[in-house]
């Protein structure tokens, strides 16, 4: 089994601008902490254009509201009788009456300005409370759950049993109109609206593994609901907030224009509303005006509210201001079926000499291997590159495993999936990050082809990429995935979709994860037949049932009713291999199938899926970091390390003779009867992260042959033997040693 890299920071994952180093300035971590996190808050608003202008919009508002009263006076109440009714957008009579005046002769703008305190003043004090009490009483009763929760959910339901604006009009009817008196019903008609959206999360909280951990610690409920359910519950809260500070400013507003909510003198921007509804004909600024203030307002709120969510969200947070676009120059192509712009090894040089200089030449030209005659068009070579001489048959070099026909033991044979120069990048606020570079492999029909290598170095990012499963943030952008030579990447929604299942099929990690809890397995299991084959729902279940028996399901037709909590890990496992064969694909790309397995259910699913593809002839990718599930199931390998591929061929010559030192460190730290009592050998260091790959061989900080050459040049795919070969500018001396 491969070691995990677990050295690397999770800074890439969720997008955390890196603390400041200590520069010798005598301030404390703790400060340096605080301006890193506002700077980090900063950079994320600049991003978002539309979470920039609605904040400047809410900011103009409170300030309004604040300085409001020292800036206009009595400007808002004092009335002009003598010149009623002025038209807007003129400054003859001064700022205040650019917006013009209404019927009493009193300026709109500085009535606007005065009616944003008292709007704010309601809506504010309303939503705090009811954040404040709704929030911690509904975490407090969904954490504890029983008789708490059941009693906190009936008095929410007799409070939502009465309308909030209904409730408001009662209550205002009976007493005197008032704006404490507006809050106060309001914050309490809000309170279960906060309460049952943390009872939710809280409930679903309280069975996770890390809130069973800490009461092991002994943390009391109280702290462990500020420390690890709050946190949690945060970002749902604040966007439910900020939609209801909409709610409760449009309630009030509406209250003022059914003549119980603000009263005279006072005004707020309902109030000016209602009040200028009847001259809507001849003076329109009086309530167009303040209905746009309205308006301006709550949707500044509604933006801010979604920027708040995915930015107080660890999880979410990375996906702010992605930059569209991958690096310059290397895009996917678009060419045709059967289309092919380059080799592995010349886009590999490419993106080298892009990275990290111009493309080597003169000896090292050699590393890029000839273009097969069998590319219907090859690509033009620079013309500071030699030009090669005629390929013979006893000169021309053996094919490298991304060609899509390859010879092998002296038999023409075609390749069911050729992934070629295919490279992946991930959008991030700071530019694209390569997670894929380069990767070319090919696999053929009732053939095993092990993708191999630690945690992190691309091996589901590029099943996923090929499966056209990538997160939005991903972007493909160079090389083809050829299935039966039709592009994959290529393809729209709809010929995706038309492959999906009979053409390529994928088997996830996580099994429970990967089945719809709220449907039986027998429905799940039917779904592919009734979308392809049309098949009608009596016909789709006996297939069902079929393929249930098929992966060694006991009493398949009673179990098929069953949902997947009520099977075991491996018995989930082998209903999702059925799902993924279901339409006999010709190439099922399996993403550690075996994970979490024990050891005896691991062989009986490896068993299975060797068993389908020797019925079915179809070409299995099994992506995996264990090598002794390699050594024993697979064909053929292809050892990925930094995003990219660094050695292929078949599995017992690979693990024979390795022919790169990534490979070579690999087979030599797993556990032997000779290293009994001895100190395990392991690889130093831990793999690159993706934004500082270092320049040349990726490999070199680790490798015990690494010389100049390897921090200059990136080494490309080369052949190193029949069906083998390396990315390593001494593969040739470890082939030949």
């Amino acid at each position: 089994m491969l070691q995990k890299n677990n050295g690397q920071s999770d800074g890439a994952e969720n997008g955390d601008v890196p603390k400041d180093a200590d520069d010798g300035s005598g301030t404390s971590p703790g400060t340096d902490q605080v301006v890193t996190a506002r700077r980090r808050w900063l950079a994320l608003l600049l991003q978002d254009r539309f979470a920039c202008a609605a904040v400047l919009i809410l900011i103009g508002v409170a300030l309004c509201a604040v300085l409001g009263p020292l800036l206009i006076g009595d400007l808002a109440t004092r009335q002009n009788l003598r010149d009623p009714g002025r038209s807007p957008f003129s400054l003859d009579h001064g700022w205040a009456f650019f917006l013009g005046s209404d019927s009493l002769g009193r300026p709109v703008a500085a009535r606007l300005i005065a009616a944003a305190g008292t709007t704010l003043s309601v809506a504010v004090p309303a939503v705090l409370c009811s954040l404040v009490v709704g929030s911690v009483w509904g975490m407090w009763a969904g954490y504890h759950g029983g008789w708490r929760e059941n009693v906190s959910l009936r008095i929410a339901d007799v409070i939502l049993s009465f309308p909030s604006l209904l409730l408001a009009v009662v209550v205002l009817y009976v007493f005197s109109p008032s704006a404490s008196g507006i809050v106060l019903v309001l914050a309490v008609a809000r309170i279960p609206v906060y309460l049952r959206t943390a009872r939710a999360e809280s409930a679903e909280l309280r069975s996770r593994l890390f809130m069973d951990a800490a009461r092991t610690f002994g943390t009391s409920n109280w702290a462990s609901i500020r420390r690890h359910v709050a946190p949690t519950v945060l970002p749902t809260l604040l966007t439910v907030a900020a939609l209801d500070f909409c709610f409760v400013m449009l309630t009030e507003s509406s209250l003022s224009f059914l003549g119980i909510g603000i009263q005279p003198p006072d005004v707020s921007w309902g109030l000016m509303v209602a009040q200028g509804r009847q001259e809507l004909q001849s003076s329109w600024w009086i309530a167009v005006f303040p209905g746009l203030a309205i308006v301006v307002t709550t949707v500044s709120a509604t933006v801010l509210a979604a920027w708040a969510r995915l930015a107080t969200d660890p999880g979410q947070r990375w996906r702010h201001g992605l930059r569209r676009g991958g690096r310059g120059g290397l895009r996917r192509p678009t060419g045709g079926k059967g289309a092919r712009q380059s080799s592995a090894a010349e886009t590999a040089a490419v993106v080298a000499g892009a990275e990290h200089g111009p493309v080597p030449s003169g000896p090292e030209i050699e590393h890029v291997r000839a273009v097969p005659e069998a590319a219907p068009h090859p690509p033009a070579l620079p013309e500071a590159e030699a030009e090669p001489a005629p390929a013979t048959p006893e000169s021309a070099p053996a094919p490298a495993p991304g060609d899509r026909a390859s010879t092998r033991a002296g038999t023409l044979t075609v390749d069911t999936l050729t992934v070629d120069c295919l490279s992946v990048d991930i959008r991030t606020a700071t530019g694209p990050v390569p997670v894929v570079r380069g990767v070319s492999f090919a696999v053929r029909s009732g053939e095993t082809l092990a993708l191999l290598g630690e945690s992190g170095c691309g091996k589901s990012m590029t099943a996923h990429a090929v499966a056209g499963l990538l997160d939005p943030a991903a972007e493909v952008v160079g090389g083809q995935a050829l299935l039966e030579g039709e592009d994959l990447l290529a393809l729209g929604a709809r010929a995706r979709r038309r492959l999906a299942g009979p053409g390529l099929a994928i088997v996830f990690q996580d099994a429970l994860s990967a089945l719809n809890p709220v449907q039986t397995v027998g429905a799940q299991l039917a779904e592919p037949f009734r979308i392809h084959e049309r098949m009608s729902r009596r016909a789709a279940r006996a297939k069902a049932v079929e393929l249930m028996e098929r992966v060694g399901i006991p009493e398949a037709r009673s179990r098929a009713g069953a949902y997947p909590h009520q099977f075991s890990g491996g018995m989930r496992q082998r209903l999702l291999i059925a799902m993924a064969v279901a339409l006999r694909p010709k190439v099922l790309l399996a993403d550690e199938p075996t994970t979490a397995l024990d050891v005896t259910v691991q062989a009986q699913v490896m068993e299975l899926l060797l068993e389908l593809r020797s019925e079915q002839r179809m070409a299995l990718v099994l992506i995996t970091h264990d090598l002794g599930l390699v050594a024993e199931h697979a064909d053929r390998v292809a050892v990925m390390y930094a995003s990219t591929v660094v050695e292929t061929g078949p599995v017992a010559e690979v693990f024979g003779k390795p022919n790169h030192p990534y490979t070579r460190g690999l087979l030599e730290s797993v556990p032997a009867e000779q290293h009994k009592g001895s100190r395990l050998n392991s690889i130093p260091g831990s793999p690159p992260d993706p934004r500082s790959v270092p320049s040349g061989c990726a490999f070199r900080m680790r490798c015990p042959m690494a010389r100049d050459l390897c921090a200059t040049h990136r080494p490309v795919l080369e052949t190193t033997g029949a069906d083998r070969a390396a990315a390593c500018h001494f593969g040739k001396e470890l082939a030949d040693a």
